[in-house]
């Protein structure tokens, strides 16, 4: 194998699917700016790389975007903003 292995991590399937990355996974319903979760959720994010890593090992057609389910980033809520008026 030449080069260096990569993955990508979208929050766009349809998008990136036409640029046939080697390997990409789409955690489903993530927003734009939080591929990887909210700020705070560290264990979510170490988990998201971690899936990301995995796909190292899978043998994938260039194009094909693994959707992932991660229900905890649905159940996180901001805090409250103090001071705001």
């Amino acid at each position: 194998m030449l080069g260096i292995p990569t993955v990508l991590v979208t929050v766009s399937p349809q998008v990136s699917a036409q640029m046939r990355p080697p390997r990409a996974i789409y955690p489903n319903g993530f927003k734009i700016g939080n591929s990887l979760g909210k700020p705070g959720m560290r264990s979510l994010q170490r988990q998201i790389v971690k899936d990301a890593l995995y796909q190292l090992t899978q043998n994938t057609r260039p194009g094909e975007v693994v959707t992932m389910e991660y229900p905890e980033y649905g159940e996180y809520h901001e805090p409250v903003s103090v001071g705001k008026k």
